[in-house]
């Protein structure tokens, strides 16, 4: 079974060469790499030059990362495929894994990622923090339209499903969403297989804990929850659009980390991201979908449904050092199920 690892890189000079030499290090032989530049202004063409003679490079202006997918799908080969994002890396015997897992009939294998640092030094924990979806994906998506998978260079995808899917992926709409609609549309097209180990490396950066939320700025904080929520409805615009379920789902739970957000924005905002947000409905909407998310074990619902209730009836000054960590473990990806999210 041949495999290809499309590495999507914007302005990553600093850490595209890791991303290419993991990639190029797989213990499966047949494996193709495929480097798609997205208008870098760094010196990220540069240094994928240097493997010019072991992989494809696709150099392209600007567009975003549904562009890059599409640009280096379209050059690859492979019967399964693993979009890298060009921060992260792979460990040797990434794709070998996978494979002694796939079977016929399978659209999506996940695993872990363990957590680094900007300087690439293992933190430790990993995404997702809970139990990875397996044969309950399907059921989990028409419960919460969500969950409990890794960010994108978690992900291999087969081929085939990847082919039926891209035809209905508007780059320009989509442009923040790309890994969103593929590992969100799996579960309607194929299984869902869980690996429970990491097989990869998930770089959280500096800038995750930028100065503005370490000082907790009120009006900073609200605006990162804004900014999010919009991507919660681009993600489910993204994923029923790939998977043809145009229509929303007949019984929609909240996911945890969709309730945090709106609880936190309701708390320290005094405004509503969704009508009909209050503290009560919120926390017994969060609270009952919480305990049929299968994505955490009973002790973390345990933990989570405290977490709820504290934030929910609390004054807001003792609210807030909960709070605090809650928005500061919120990271690039949105879709990492962290304990609270």
């Amino acid at each position: 079974m041949r495999a290809s690892i499309i590495i999507d890189n914007f302005n990553y000079g600093r850490f595209v060469g890791q991303a290419v030499e993991s990639a190029l290090s797989q213990t499966h032989a047949d494996t193709e790499v495929i480097a798609v530049d997205d208008g870098s202004e760094d010196d990220s063409l540069k240094i994928l030059e240097n493997y010019a003679h072991r992989i494809k490079i696709v150099a392209k202006k600007n567009g975003g990362q549904a562009s890059c997918y599409r640009a280096g799908f379209a050059q690859s080969s492979g019967d399964v495929v693993l979009f890298l994002d060009a921060d992260d890396w792979l460990r040797p015997d990434c794709i070998e894994q996978v494979l002694r897992h796939w079977t016929n009939g399978v659209s999506k294998a996940h695993y872990y990622l363990s957590l680094v640092n900007t300087e690439g030094a293992v933190i430790g924990g990993r995404v997702p923090s809970g139990k990875l979806a397996d044969f309950e994906a399907r059921a989990m998506m028409h419960l919460f339209g969500s969950y409990c998978a890794p960010p994108a260079s978690g992900n291999v995808f087969n081929a085939s499903f990847v082919r039926q899917i891209f035809p209905l992926m508007d780059d320009n709409a989509l442009q923040h969403s790309a890994d969103a609609s593929m590992i969100f549309a799996a579960p309607f097209f194929g299984r869902v297989v869980a690996i429970p180990e990491s097989l990869g490396y998930y770089r959280r950066h500096g800038k995750a804990n930028t100065s503005s939320r370490l000082q907790f700025d009120l009006s900073s904080a609200a605006e990162l929850l804004r900014s999010e929520h919009a991507r919660d409805l681009l993600r489910d615009i993204s994923w029923r659009m790939a998977s043809r379920h145009f229509t929303p789902a007949p019984y929609h739970l909240l996911d945890p980390s969709r309730a945090k957000r709106r609880l936190c924005y309701l708390r320290l905002s005094g405004d509503k991201l969704m009508i009909g947000d209050t503290r009560s409905s919120l926390l017994r909407k969060s609270v009952g979908a919480l305990w049929r998310w299968r994505g955490y074990s009973s002790f973390q619902k345990i933990l989570a449904t405290f977490w709820f209730l504290t934030v929910s009836v609390l004054p807001i000054r003792m609210a807030i050092p909960l709070i605090k960590p809650a928005l500061i473990f919120t990271s690039r990806s949105r879709w990492q199920i962290q304990l609270l999210r």
